[in-house]
């Protein structure tokens, strides 16, 4: 392997290989304008899939876990049934609107038992038993179970629908960026840490906010900083960015400078933090994680448009799902997985990891809020884009492109 210390300098030039999406300034109205919004919501994430949870949560027949989709307001309940498949449902109790499941996860005995009249629905959302059935008018058991909803399965993580008729299959909206990344050791990280904030900011602007590098050295420069800025790259470039369809992957490069004495004992034992080549691996790295094959490469933020990424590193992972709520506050959702830890050493360097990670995001916060509001008042129209900001160039190009689509097929 070459020398780590004398890495080569990130140049200039990302933005060149995809000539289709400009250079230029880009206007600012999708990022606040209500109308703008509205489209979107029908445009792009009615017709797109949410991951919600990984099938690690529900190993036994029983077994279940309920979630939300926030930016659709709908309650899901999601559990295997005894043939082993994995079913979605709207947490409704089809008699008179309640939740038929209240807790967040366990396992039932088979039945899900509403709390308000005591209706219960077996694990295909049949409906099972009505007290005193007696009473009701020819009730149509069959079409009286829990409402389905369309679910898949992609390298053990559960996506669902918030329509009866998706637009694509999960394979079709995966898309190249699901099979070039297909094959990462994703069911390895079995034990996960999370947590959410709302942001009273747009949800393009959560989601460009760690698609972006040129902002490491000025916003966190004794966070993130000292894992990106070694000598010879003083600005943090990326390695490389892959576009992908409406996807991408940005490659970061990342090699220590002098790490603080906690940061130095903590990325010793932290698998995360080392610089990795295919050798030092017990699985083979898909072609779409580090694609440039760099030996300065540690982490790649995989993007799945339009709002979920993945922040991947070679033994551990970040999920993120930003979920829009209104033109200018959206809802943020931070889930890390790891290796169950092999020592105490080990532990520490993921908890480490996973409280600088947990830092980094509370930096951005107030800072987007901020952009936002400028963005309400109208005092900034355009964005001028850094070459190293190229996935916001694409996402805005991918957003008014589809937009642009959707009126015409509106006519």
């Amino acid at each position: 392997m070459d020398d780590l210390h004398a890495p080569p300098v990130p140049g200039i030039g990302l933005t060149a290989k995809y000539p289709e999406i400009g250079t230029g300034p880009v206007d600012t109205t999708i990022y606040h304008d209500p109308a703008i919004f509205a489209q979107e919501m029908e445009a792009i994430f009615k017709r797109s899939w949410y991951m919600i949870g990984r099938v690690e949560q529900i190993p036994k027949a029983g077994d279940f876990f309920t979630c939300e989709l926030p930016s659709f307001r709908q309650a899901v309940l999601v559990c295997r049934d005894r043939e082993g498949r994995v079913n979605a449902f709207h947490n409704v109790c089809t008699h008179r609107g309640n939740v038929a499941e209240h807790r967040a996860e366990g396992h039932c005995n088979g039945l899900f038992t509403c709390r308000f009249h005591g209706w219960s629905f077996d694990l295909q959302g049949r409906l099972a038993r009505m007290r005193d059935e007696e009473g009701f008018f020819g009730a149509d058991r069959a079409g009286m179970g829990l409402k389905k909803i369309p679910v898949d399965i992609w390298e053990g993580f559960i996506f669902v629908s918030p329509v009866d008729e998706p637009h694509q299959t999960l394979v079709e909206y995966l898309g190249e960026q699901g099979r070039d990344t297909a094959g990462y050791p994703w069911g390895a990280c079995t034990q996960s840490y999370q947590f959410e904030t709302e942001i009273a900011c747009n949800w393009k602007l959560a989601v460009d906010s760690p698609s972006e590098v040129y902002h490491i050295p000025v916003l966190h420069p004794n966070s993130a900083a000292p894992t990106m800025m070694a000598a010879g790259n003083p600005h943090g470039r990326l390695l490389d960015v892959t576009l992908k369809g409406p996807h991408r992957t940005n490659s970061h490069y990342s090699v220590l400078a002098e790490p603080k004495p906690v940061q130095k004992l903590a990325y010793f034992h932290a698998q995360a933090a080392q610089n990795v080549v295919q050798a030092e691996l017990d699985y083979e790295l898909p072609k779409g994680i580090n694609p440039t094959r760099s030996p300065w490469w540690t982490v790649d933020l995989i993007t799945f448009f339009p709002a979920l990424s993945f922040t991947l590193s070679a033994h551990m992972y970040t999920a993120h799902q930003v979920w829009p709520l209104s033109p200018n506050r959206c809802l943020y959702q931070q889930r890390v997985f790891v290796r169950p830890a092999q020592n105490a050493g080990q532990r520490f360097g993921q908890e480490n990891t996973m409280v600088e990670f947990r830092d980094v995001v509370m930096e951005d916060l107030s800072t987007l809020e901020r952009i936002q509001r400028a963005l309400d008042t109208g005092q900034i129209r355009k964005f001028h884009y850094h070459d190293h900001e190229l996935a916001l160039r694409h996402q805005h190009y991918v957003v008014t492109d589809i937009l642009a689509a959707y009126e015409r097929e509106q006519g």
